[in-house]
């Protein structure tokens, strides 16, 4: 593949992950804390009502997301797979694998919670569960390149961060 078609590539398939990613912690943010509050003072057919139409719509969210972090994960692992099988960058493969596999279980309950027409018993616990799940998710990630980052610092090969130059945009020019 030209250098510039992978370029793009890698960097679609990251922002879309980080896309994917937000919109169904902010959704799933919105039908624990925001659907509760919002519908409390209604009746309980029109709680039901609301609740339905809201998660119809986030349904489709999440299916879409689900098969765009698959794949956008995809694509990033196996660009990075090298980096996390060298012996140089190796303490970070549990974290990469954890990323893999909480992020899947989180998207599967995801699927689950809205797959059916009708919400499951106690949905608000496992709306939660997969917060949580969510959240250990990117925390595995964040691991996961905090490792890299710091082995390739610590390299006796590194060559010293050099200041970027004075202005505005010197925010993040160092980050992978």
């Amino acid at each position: 593949m030209d250098d510039a078609l992978r370029h793009i590539l890698y960097v679609t398939a990251r922002w879309l992950h980080v896309v994917c990613t937000t919109l169904v912690v902010g959704g799933t943010l919105f039908f624990e804390f925001v659907v509760p509050v919002a519908i409390e003072d209604l009746k309980k057919e029109q709680q039901m009502a609301v609740f339905g139409k809201a998660r119809w719509v986030f349904r489709r969210v999440v299916w879409v997301c689900a098969v765009l972090l698959l794949l956008s994960g995809a694509v990033t692992l196996q660009r990075m797979w090298d980096v996390y099988d060298s012996e140089r960058f190796r303490a970070s493969m549990p974290y990469a694998l954890a990323h893999v596999g909480i992020g899947i279980v989180a998207l599967g309950l995801a699927l689950l919670l809205t797959a059916r027409g009708r919400p499951p018993e106690h949905a608000l616990l496992w709306l939660r569960i997969t917060l949580v799940l969510l959240l250990l998710t990117i925390l595995a990630a964040t691991l996961t390149r905090h490792i890299r980052l710091t082995a390739r610092e610590r390299a006796p090969d590194a060559q010293p961060a050099q200041a970027p130059p004075p202005g505005p945009n010197t925010r993040g020019q160092n980050d992978d």
